[in-house]
């Protein structure tokens, strides 16, 4: 089964970024016991101080599914609701290669 990628745009609203990446951030003990879950990184933008992204790398869709339906992304959805200036870009996608990438 192929990895599977996400890419996340999120949008403050001003001045609530950092605000944003402490709520982002109580996710990763969570996404460490994740067996499918590989990379979760989150960072900033360095031409919008309102920006983050995110850059997710699974084992397979199973892995994504299962990182989605968990309580720690419900409670974090409900943090981010007040902090978000635009809704979220999430791009779903399929690594082929690179370097560090192992199929």
């Amino acid at each position: 089964m192929a990895k599977s990628s996400t890419f996340a745009k999120l949008t403050a609203q001003p001045g609530k970024r950092a605000e944003m990446i402490a709520a982002l951030e109580k996710l990763l003990p969570t996404v460490a016991d994740e067996d499918g879950t590989l990379i979760y990184t989150i960072n900033t933008d360095d031409t919008d101080e309102n920006v983050v992204w995110m850059f997710e790398l699974y084992t397979d869709s199973d892995a994504v599914a299962a990182h989605g339906a968990s309580e720690a992304m419900a409670a974090l959805f409900g943090d981010l609701g007040a902090l978000l200036g635009d809704g979220p870009l999430l791009v779903a996608t399929t690594p082929v290669s690179g370097k560090g990438f192992d199929h």
